[in-house]
């Protein structure tokens, strides 16, 4: 039979032989920005295989405009946490700031998270389990180019999908759109009367 210290001991021991789960309940830190890793001790399921999606409202954005990011669920599958940010393509750099909606029904579920800048990434406040969240980006000042949203999902705690991506978002200068916009009215006013002129002969 046992002794008391020496069960202890054997109680220790095992403990310690546990992997390690950070409780991550009322979100991410920053120090998984950029693995976006919940270090659970367990590896993630395969992309190919994740209920959740990343999907964002327009796949073109000026510069002083925003989208809408909504995480959600193929199948009604809640998850219980969340780690969201914007990546530059090809450099992989976080970009960018979200903005919450305050009168949104899941304003209370999303919190800001300074990865790199403030409002660089949105993270969950709890592990209430949750079907989608929404939440707006906006890319920096004179920013041009490409961005992907990233994002991990948490089912529980050994079931997690890391790195579901959206759609490509392409930013582009709001005086070149309009000066493309200004050369299609132009176009179409020269053909109108062109027509005109035309029927009076």
């Amino acid at each position: 039979m046992f002794s008391t210290p020496a069960l202890l001991s054997s109680l220790l021991l095992s403990l310690a032989c546990l992997p390690a789960i950070p409780a991550f309940k009322s979100g991410a830190p920053s120090s998984v920005c950029h693995t976006m890793l919940p270090g659970h001790g367990k590896e993630p399921q395969p992309l190919a295989d994740s209920p959740y999606l990343v999907q964002v409202s327009s796949s073109f954005l000026k510069q002083d405009e925003r989208i809408k990011v909504t995480l959600s669920s193929k199948t009604d599958k809640p998850f219980k946490g969340f780690i969201v940010k914007a990546v530059e393509v090809p450099s992989n750099n976080i970009i960018g700031t979200f903005t919450l909606q305050e009168d949104a029904d899941d304003y209370s579920a999303a919190q800001y998270l300074a990865c790199t800048h403030p409002q660089s990434s949105i993270t969950h406040t709890s592990n209430v389990e949750k079907l989608g969240q929404t939440v707006e980006w906006s890319p920096p000042d004179q920013f041009t180019g490409s961005v992907v949203m990233v994002a991990t999902f948490v089912q529980d705690g050994y079931t997690y999908w890391v790195n579901v991506t959206s759609d490509t978002v392409q930013t582009v200068p709001g005086e070149m759109e309009r000066g493309a916009a200004g050369v299609v009215a132009q176009s179409a006013t020269t053909v109108a009367l062109v027509f005109i002129l035309v029927s009076l002969l």
